[in-house]
């Protein structure tokens, strides 16, 4: 089985599945220690369930919520389906 390579992406575009270094990165954390803690104090989620991947979606709106760009009382994304289910 072949794996992707990200140079194959289009110039660009950044994957939305990132590994921990490159979440860690993203988020301007100087380790990936300092990653692990945002994780563990739950600033930003863990990882996809089932992967080793980061979903880069999850993170900004983990930290739009933090920073206040995102009101706390506001639905998030799995709130809305259920109540917008058909």
């Amino acid at each position: 089985m072949r794996r992707p390579r990200a140079s194959r992406l289009p110039p660009g575009l950044t994957p939305r599945g990132l590994t921990r270094e490159q979440a860690a990165l993203y988020c301007g954390c100087e380790t990936v220690e300092a990653f692990d803690s945002w994780v563990r104090r739950g600033i930003v989620p863990g990882p996809i369930r089932g992967t080793h991947r980061w979903d880069r979606k999850a993170i900004d709106h983990a930290l739009d919520r933090r920073s206040g760009l995102i009101a706390r009382g506001e639905p998030d994304i799995d709130a809305w389906l259920a109540e917008h289910a058909s």
